[in-house]
């Protein structure tokens, strides 16, 4: 008989990645993985290779994959996925390899029918999914004219001078090492007659940090800081093409580097996003202090943020309060991450998307776009998306592409080459043309967000071009600035359809199973960057659904206060199903007396289904835009309805918004939305069933009208989820959120409960991530091990397992056959049946410890025991004695070991 006392599993903090929908991990060790499971509740039989899914008790199940190698260090996070269930944002294991997930379910989730998915490629499963098979056709081309404007992708009249500096190492909340104080700086040279130089700041994503300079296979031992003799990665120089040709134009620039943030991001909730907000300010606040030696004008700071860099800066943008020292005059986000789904209100905002973007594969970066346009009603700037056709994520960084980076580097896109977004494929554009995209759009939207509004056609989705991208594709629309806007749902209803049509409002969300009509993405297989998937608990929008049969058919959308045309043109963001081919559509208007025109889009802009790629088609909306002044008859000042009218026989699209657009930007704005920051709590359990604890959150800056935010809770019990809105009054300060858990008298489990808080109306969320953390309070018990000294030949060995006391959760033993001295028991000596169960029984003549012979069992929750039991085999034949030796584990960090001596019959 042996006591040994059990120890309470604690739960570390999750981390939020694109998914919105959040819960609580316990952590799994890869040891655990690799070999048998922990205490963690129960685990099911039987999983496949690197799956296990534990049972944690009322319903809730932690699901892990360990991978046999590194997860890639990428921008995207791994996700667990599964056809109706919502699972909670995964945590990555200090392994690298281990992803775990909590979900809700009726029953344990069957491993067959998960995967794990990261930039859209099932993890483990062989091959790469997305891009799988050719496509033979190219994009179809809208028309486009030139920009009548200097092209901003060409050099300008200045001399440029290059320069670096590094400062003392940035103290940074959450990680363990500082973070390097680096920055390349590319501006116009001294002399140069330029006046006040506006300040362009660059921050890379998330890419690998260190390398051997003289060997490309050795990447270190993911130690950080890099050790001799690796290098750091120097990413902050991917982007000196853009800062030369901004430099050439009279713009100052710093691009600064974060590798000490990528080596340790993994252990943050947000990614990382304040982390690198933190750098950006610290470097900003250096440059107060260097503005005038570099005639830099900080009343006008762009801020460029690439991958996870892109979702930094916008952090950054929402915490820089309106009285700092500098002001950020827009910002520019290369293939961005949103974790947070949120973005900078008052804030200029360019989002450029990749369509071939292996990495943040969902395209992630259009919240920034859709999102931003909500949070605050008197935000006039403008949010724009731009799609660049056949660009990936990796190659807008000189140093994350193959034959320009110091250290290895590579595409981020995979599957066939011959397939549409393939190296290969005539659609794709090769490193120098993508980069070519990103010196002219980067550079376009810094000279209008510096007052040039000639640039603005480059971003409002006029079919524009310029003649530095050269042949390159791309596509754009906008909200906001100075947008009159219509949305379906809260601003206008369907008209009625006519012909062999359907016109209904559908709620933004895409599904993969055929869901019911009120989604808009019923049985999708593509990418929806204007849709969360379903399961995640964000605010959700409403799109005009409109689908016919027949040319000649209508459907659209009246308004509940009519639209002013008369010196605006009418544009309409349409996703076009790519089922179909891009339809052809006119558009009527319609005015309160009910006098309508039918007028043709603007050559160039008629809906486009965008390019199939197998699982990774985009529904994007591209604009349709109208010029209504030629519409005779009609009171332009009060339009009261607009309908697309079929000129295809068949067709599909979801319209996202209607709006009377100006071809000027309003002014800047100077005011910032005040800032919402969660906290977490830590209570005792203590007992008496469902409890309620609350958790605070404050408010950074003056509530001046009502705000709203809305709040998802996880890691509670069955039933016990939350989704609640929060209404803000003016003048609060703070507040406190509700949160149940269940206290009860037995053993178990710290619980973790999650916070996470979105953005609705007139607030602006900082700290989004909050939690309470409940101490399990009640006794451990104490467990004792029964296990017999002998058994006869064909008796069964029993080990039996004793808690002084019931729990509330399964308990998992387990018990491992180990190498002891005399005559070890073989695979012969036990039924061939059940060995195949229990070990490898690829040759039975070995010993059992050499066969890795297990034992495993439950004791269930409130119950007290269990046995282990080892069946022997009576084989008939005289021999000497033998004898086994188990370790039995139970999960506590100490191992008991017992051997057993099995005495011959014969």
């Amino acid at each position: 008989m042996n006591g040994v006392q059990a120890r309470r599993l604690l739960w570390p903090l999750l981390a939020l990645t694109a998914s919105a929908a959040t819960a609580l991990t316990p952590t799994l060790t890869p040891a655990a993985h690799a070999a048998a499971p922990t205490n963690l509740g129960s685990a099911v039989d039987n999983t496949p290779h690197g799956w296990q899914v534990d049972d944690l008790g009322n319903g809730r199940y932690a699901v892990s994959w360990t991978s046999p190698k590194s997860l890639p260090l990428s921008s995207d996070r791994p996700t667990i996925v599964g056809d109706d269930l919502a699972f909670g944002s995964p945590t990555i294991g200090a392994d690298g390899r281990t992803v775990t997930a909590v979900v809700t379910a009726d029953q344990a989730p069957t491993p067959t029918d998960l995967d794990v998915v990261l930039s859209g490629d099932r993890l483990d499963e062989a091959g790469f999914d997305p891009g799988v098979g050719t496509v033979d056709d190219t994009v179809p081309r809208r028309v486009t004219t030139e920009l009548d404007a200097s092209d901003p992708g060409k050099p300008g009249p200045y001399a440029t001078v290059t320069s670096d500096y590094e400062w003392e190492p940035l103290k940074v909340a959450g990680m363990k090492e500082p973070i390097e104080m680096v920055g390349h700086v590319v501006e116009p040279a001294a002399d140069a007659p330029t006046g006040p130089r506006p300040l362009v700041l660059f921050l890379h994503g998330r890419h690998s940090v260190c390398y051997n300079p003289v060997d490309p296979d050795d990447w270190g031992d993911d130690s950080w800081p890099c050790k001799a003799p690796l290098e750091e990665i120097p990413s902050q120089l991917g982007y000196d093409y853009i800062q030369q040709t901004l430099a050439s134009q009279g713009y100052a620039t710093v691009s600064i580097r974060v590798n000490g943030i990528n080596a340790q991001d993994w252990q943050l909730p947000d990614g990382g996003s304040d982390a690198r907000a933190a750098v950006v300010r610290a470097h900003l606040d250096r440059w107060v202090d260097l503005a005038a030696e570099h005639q830099v004008d900080l009343d006008q700071v762009i801020l460029v943020g690439h991958s996870r860099g892109g979702e930094g800066v916008d952090r950054a943008s929402i915490q820089i309060p309106a009285t700092a020292p500098y002001r950020i005059a827009g910002q520019v986000l290369l293939a961005p991450v949103d974790f947070a789904w949120h973005t900078a209100p008052y804030v200029p905002t360019l989002t450029v998307l990749p369509y071939c973007d292996g990495d943040v594969y969902d395209l992630q970066g259009q919240r920034f776009t859709d999102v931003g346009r909500d949070i605050a009603k008197d935000d006039t700037s403008l949010k724009s998306s731009v799609l660049v056709m056949g660009a990936n994520h990796n190659f807008f960084n000189t140093e994350w592409t193959p034959s320009t980076a110091a250290a290895p580097s590579w595409d981020d896109w995979g599957g066939d080459a011959d397939a549409t977004c393939g190296r290969k494929h005539p659609d794709r554009l090769s490193p120098q043309g993508q980069r070519k995209v990103g010196r002219a759009y980067v550079a376009g939207a810094v000279h209008l967000f510096t007052g040039d509004d000639s640039y603005l056609p480059m971003y409002d989705g006029s079919p524009v071009t310029v003649d530095s991208i050269d042949d390159a594709y791309v596509l754009s629309h906008a909200v906001n600035g100075g947008r009159d806007e219509r949305r379906p749902g809260s601003q206008a209803r369907p008209t009625i359809a006519t012909g062999d049509a359907d016109a209904r409002l559908c709620n933004g969300i895409a599904s993969w199973s055929a869901a019911s009509f009120a989604i808009c993405g019923r049985n999708n297989q593509n990418v929806t960057p204007h849709w969360p998937m379903d399961g995640e608990a964000v605010p959700t929008r409403k799109f005009l659904e409109f689908s016919w049969q027949s040319a000649g058919a209508t459907g659209g959308l009246r308004f509940d206060t009519p639209l002013d045309l008369s010196s605006d043109r009418l544009e309409l963001r349409t996703i076009a199903d790519p089922a179909f081919a891009s339809p052809e559509v006119q558009v009527r208007i319609t005015d309160g007396s009910g006098q309508s025109a039918v007028l043709e889009p603007l050559a160039g802009t008629q809906p486009q289904a965008l390019p199939e790629v197998p699982g990774a088609t985009k529904l994007w909306a591209t604009t349709v835009i109208v010029d209504a002044t030629g519409a005779g008859g009609v009171d332009l000042t009060d339009i009261t309805a607009v309908d697309l009218v079929a000129g295809s026989p068949e067709g599909h699209v979801w319209i996202a918004d209607v709006a009377a657009a100006p071809d000027v930007l309003p002014a800047a704005q100077t005011q910032r939305l005040p800032q919402l920051r969660v906290k977490s709590v830590q209570v005792d359990e203590g007992t008496g069933g469902t409890k309620v604890a609350r958790i605070p959150f404050t408010i950074t800056g003056k509530v001046t009208a009502p705000a709203r935010f809305s709040v998802f809770t996880a890691g509670q019990q069955r039933g016990q989820v939350q989704r609640l809105v929060v209404d803000v009054a003016p003048g609060q300060k703070s507040g406190t959120i509700p949160v149940t858990y269940e206290a009860d008298d037995q053993w178990g489990y710290d619980q973790q409960i999650q916070v996470a808080l979105w953005p609705m109306s007139g607030i602006a969320t900082d700290d989004y991530l909050g939690e309470l953390f409940v101490v399990e309070d009640d006794p451990a018990p104490t467990f004792d091990i029964d296990a017999p000294a002998s058994v006869r030949e064909g008796e069964t060995i029993t080990i039996k397992v004793t808690m002084s006391s019931p729990i509330a959760l399964d308990q998992y033993l387990w018990a491992q056959t180990v190498r002891t001295r005399g005559e070890d028991l073989r695979g012969t000596d036990v039924p061939a049946k059940w060995l195949s169960t229990h070990g490898n029984a690829s040759d039975a003549s070995r010993p059992l410890w050499k066969l890795y012979v297990g034992l495993y069992g439950q004791i269930r929750a409130g119950r007290t025991s269990a046995k282990l039991e080892l069946p022997t085999f009576d084989d008939q034949r005289a021999e000497g004695a033998e004898y086994v030796a188990l370790k039995v584990d139970l999960g506590n960090g100490e191992a008991q070991r017992f051997r057993i001596k099995v005495v011959d019959n014969d």
